[in-house]
């Protein structure tokens, strides 16, 4: 039994050898003979789709797997086939020891496995890929590169495996190491000038924005940034030199970059073309990409629709171009070199788009000429921020030397009515001084006058105050000793009327005393105060039926002149025991302090004044009824009494419900720091 075994293992790669290239034989082997040029596998490969995805290598080498592959013949343009592709590729070399490269240059491509058929007939193992690490790659470039090897009979054979969500149209090449390097030294050259271009760009913009502090500048730089993120991604060389460790990183920089461009490049569009100005309905369309943008990041961020970025940019370049051409048409001369500028992207754009959904070919146009339309629509944009800035600049020039006109114009005609109004302000300079002087003499001749008034006013009341005490006397002894009704009657209202007299001569005592007596403050209390000025009034006829309220806040120390707020006290509870009316007449007195201030309340539910009255009842002599007793002045002296502490006092009052007086006094010993307390709003 151990022979047959032996036999069996010595035999056993032999037959599987020949088993594998009788599966084989359905595609002759590419005979790579030519080392001065680039050999195009793309039909002369099998190509096996897996639409499960879930094939592995082992499968495929079953000889039920091999029958599924099928020549290519019309290239790989397979476009957003979600399917994964396996390839396999047969080649023979003619010079022997010559290093070839499989290549497929399409950095874009999410993962690539390669599978090599080695000496001993074992198959060896190596990735890249867009999402994979920089040094997993078994040879160093932005593409996807297998170093060859090839047997005793000069035969290579290899198996690729491409899968992901990205465009799957692309080339495979066989090229020759030494010419493969130097197309790489050239496309680096290439790509060093394009992202050189952006950079420069960058920091035209950048600088420009630092003068001026214009919004386009601002946006377009972004958009730069944007725009060089990524082509990083996509062209691999992010993903070589920038964060090769990171492939994470292709995937943000590569498709979320791009929501991000759309909204940078909307408020670039408005501002720069002025839309708003020109076209409310294009504003609003141009303002609704970035709420879409901002939808489409969302989706990419979280994998639901990962070409939602690609999509809504190729509506928004259709939007884009229909914006410059309607504000074009509306009169916005830059305009034109925007549309110049999209029209070029647009190319690139749409032959990047054709060749990703398969309808064209994998080469140079299809694959570079976005770039180049990304340089030229970055140089035309930046050629017509120039013009823009240079006609703003001209612009500017222009409204400076028409206001420094307008200022000069200005200035002499200023200069004119200066010198106008100097001389007429001279006349009324002169009228002033002369009128000056003929107030000064007429106010020394006033208070002159209210002088010699007032001493009238003392001599004529002292002089005054016997006859008529006299007289009250003598009408007092004749009442008690005339019998006769008729004549005690005219007695009565001579009485009555000679009270009067001496209550108006009394007040003018006061109102003399009022305005020559010096002030002395003293500490007021203001519970003794208000209860003496209440006992004082008993024997008025209405006091024995008045209830009184006192409410007095504690703690209050004020200081006034003791005299006048005693006399503002009693004129205010007198009033409203006179005039009290009813069932049940009150007399509430309160005091309360805010801030420094004392407020004195003095509530009654008596007659009330009716509001046409309220206005003048401080007026001296001044009535509101002709029927009440009453000289005029009561109130009158009040108010004189409340100005001379520097307070204030209000009214509130109905007819047939009563009246509230409030009094506003500040403390006498800041009297002369204090500005005028509020007005009531009685």
């Amino acid at each position: 039994m151990r022979m047959p075994f032996r036999i069996i293992t010595i035999l056993s790669p032999v037959l599987f050898s020949v088993a594998f290239y009788s599966a084989g034989m359905g595609q002759a082997h590419y005979l790579l003979s030519d080392t001065s040029v680039t050999h195009r596998l793309d039909t002369h490969v099998e190509v096996f789709i897996d639409s499960s995805g879930h094939v592995s290598f082992d499968q495929v080498l079953k000889p039920e797997f091999q029958k599924r592959f099928r020549a290519s013949t019309g290239g790989l343009t397979y476009g957003y086939l979600k399917s994964t592709i396996w390839l396999k590729v047969q080649m023979r070399a003619r010079v022997p020891h010559t290093r070839w490269l499989l290549e497929i240059p399409a950095p874009f491509l999410e993962y690539v496995d390669f599978y090599q058929l080695s000496s001993g007939n074992q198959w060896n193992h190596s990735v890249s890929g867009y999402y994979r690490r920089y040094s997993e790659k078994q040879f160093p470039s932005t593409g996807h590169v297998l170093p060859l090897k090839f047997g005793e009979d000069s035969v290579s054979i290899a198996y690729v495996r491409v899968g992901g969500l990205s465009p799957k149209t692309f080339p495979v090449y066989a090229i020759e190491e030494a010419r493969f390097i130097e197309q790489n030294r050239m496309k680096d050259l290439g790509y060093g000038v394009f992202f050189g271009i952006l950079l420069v760009m960058f920091f035209y913009n950048l600088f420009i924005y630092a003068i001026i502090r214009q919004r386009s500048y601002l946006y377009y730089f972004c958009t730069i940034v944007c725009t060089f993120m990524i082509f990083s991604a996509i062209s691999g060389y992010g993903g070589k030199f920038l964060w090769p460790e990171t492939p994470v990183l292709n995937y943000f920089t590569g498709k979320l970059s791009l929501e991000l461009l759309l909204i940078f490049l909307s408020l670039f569009t408005i501002d720069f073309l002025e839309v708003r100005k020109y076209s409310t309905v294009m504003y609003y369309a141009l303002l609704t990409l970035i709420p879409l943008a901002v939808v489409a990041l969302l989706l990419v961020a979280t994998n639901v629709f990962p070409f939602a970025g690609n999509t809504l940019i190729s509506f928004s370049t259709l939007l884009f171009m229909a914006a410059g051409i309607v504000v074009k048409i509306k009169g916005n001369k830059t305009a034109g070199y925007f549309i110049a500028a999209w029209t070029i992207y647009l190319a690139g754009g749409l032959l990047i788009s054709l060749r990703n959904s398969g309808f064209l070919d994998y080469n140079f146009w299809t694959t570079h000429f976005v770039e180049v339309g990304a340089v030229l629509q970055t140089a035309v944009i930046g050629f017509a921020l120039g013009h823009q800035y240079r006609r703003f600049k001209k612009e500017k020039e222009e409204a400076q030397l028409q206001a420094l006109r307008i200022q000069e114009e200005a200035m002499a005609w200023l200069e004119a009515k200066v010198n106008e109004r100097t001389e007429e302000l001279s006349k009324a300079y002169e009228q002033l001084q002369q009128t000056l002087e003929t107030n000064e003499l007429q106010t020394l001749l006033i208070e002159h006058k209210n002088s010699e008034l007032d001493s009238f006013f003392h001599r004529v009341s002292h002089d005054l105050k016997g006859p008529i005490s006299s007289l009250l006397g003598l009408t007092m002894v004749a009442k008690l000793e005339i019998k006769d009704d008729h004549a005690l009657d005219f007695f009565e209202r001579q009485h009555i009327q000679l009270e009067r007299l001496s209550s108006i001569v009394n007040g003018l005592v006061k109102l003399t005393k009022l305005k020559d007596a010096e002030l002395q403050t003293e500490l007021i209390d203001f519970d003794k105060m208000i209860d003496e000025c209440i006992l004082s009034f008993h024997s008025l006829a209405n006091f024995p039926g008045v209830t009184f309220r006192k409410e007095v806040q504690p703690g209050i120390e004020f200081y006034s002149e003791w005299t006048l707020l005693n006399g503002i006290l009693q004129n205010l509870i007198e009033n409203a025991i006179k005039y009290a009316r009813g069932d049940a007449p009150y007399v509430r007195v309160a005091v309360r302090d805010e801030s420094g201030w004392v407020v004195i309340e003095v509530e009654d539910n008596g007659q009330g004044i009716a509001a046409e009255h309220q206005p003048r009842i401080f007026d001296m002599f001044y009535r509101a009824s002709q029927k009440e007793s009453g000289t005029g002045l009561g109130l009158y002296i009040l108010k004189r009494s409340v100005d001379r502490l520097k307070g204030s006092i209000g009214i509130k009052s109905d007819v047939g419900i009563g009246s509230t007086f409030t009094v506003r006094l500040p403390p006498m010993k800041e009297v002369s720091h204090l500005v005028e307390y509020p007005q009531s709003q009685d």
